[in-house]
């Protein structure tokens, strides 16, 4: 499959129009991508630049290489991820936290979400806390 057919199917998936993925993605991702790049994504025509891939994969929840259709597997093992990734985590986590144009109560919510997620994982893998 390939990347623009993948990418398609995963619009589709979400149920989003072309022009509801652009509207969606910019506000989610602080990225601007257009309708027009969108429909050539699709067709083949144009690849996303890297940082834009990075941010597609992270917004579809799927693996960079599931998206450019490497893989059929749709996540990342996450046993399998190397110190570096833990440490971008931490590094964008980090910049987020100290940009000061990010007022308190975004960073309220964050660290709600985060501390959230991080007791559903004990939860769901059975571990006391």
């Amino acid at each position: 499959m390939t990347f623009g057919e993948r990418f398609k199917k995963l619009r589709i998936e979400k149920g989003l129009k072309q022009q509801e993925l652009a509207d969606d993605f910019n506000r989610m991702c602080e990225h601007t991508v257009t309708k027009s790049s969108i429909s050539q994504y699709e067709h083949n025509k144009k690849n996303p630049e890297i940082k834009a891939l990075k941010k597609f994969a992270l917004y579809f929840d799927v693996s960079i290489d599931y998206l450019l259709g490497v893989s059929d597997c749709r996540h990342v093992n996450i046993e399998r991820l190397e110190l570096n990734w833990q440490n971008e985590i931490l590094y964008y986590t980090k910049c987020f936290l100290l940009n000061h144009n990010v007022d308190r109560y975004t960073k309220d919510d964050f660290f709600k979400e985060i501390t959230n997620i991080y007791f559903d994982s004990l939860k769901s893998s059975n571990l006391k806390y």
